[in-house]
């Protein structure tokens, strides 16, 4: 790991809320997974037997349970290469964030050149890359965001 993203996702596995969570299978007293963190950009330091994509050296961005850790393992399929351009950085709060306004986008929303849309939320980690993709797909993009939201600081509870 060189750098690790800290999205809204693990903020409520860190907090243990909403409690459903909880009932849902994540812990009831304290987290199934000790290490919190799911994105990360890093270098590869070793590779599965059935691994084709990655060699030790390259440089990516993902997900991975535990990215917090010094080290954590990815499936080959949550990797993808980290682009030059990007420090590690700024790639490891890519992935869920990113990953999840592009499903809104096209597998639920279809966005295509020419439509309108609407992103609640434009200024948070899903919605300012939404904000950023559907502007890219060629929508025209109207972003809202409230102004000044209180969140309360997570609790760990383990």
């Amino acid at each position: 790991m060189r750098a690790a993203g800290l999205d809204r996702g693990t903020w409520h596995l860190m907090s243990g809320r909403p409690y459903l969570m909880r009932v849902m299978g994540f812990g009831l007293r304290r987290p199934k997974n000790p290490v919190p963190g799911l994105d990360f950009a890093g270098t590869v330091v070793e590779v599965g037997s059935a691994a084709t994509k990655f060699s030790p050296g390259d440089e990516v961005l993902g997900i991975a349970k535990g990215s917090f850790a010094e080290y954590a393992a990815a499936r080959e399929d949550k990797v993808a290469p980290k682009p030059a351009n990007l420090t590690f950085e700024q790639a490891a709060v890519v992935p869920v964030s990113a990953m999840t306004a592009l499903q809104g986008l096209t597998d639920v929303g279809r966005v295509q050149a020419g439509q309108r849309v609407l992103v609640i939320g434009a200024s948070g980690g899903v919605g300012s890359y939404a904000v950023q993709l559907a502007e890219a797909f060629g929508a025209h993009v109207t972003g809202v965001a409230q102004h000044g939201e209180a969140r309360p600081h997570p609790v760990p509870w383990w």
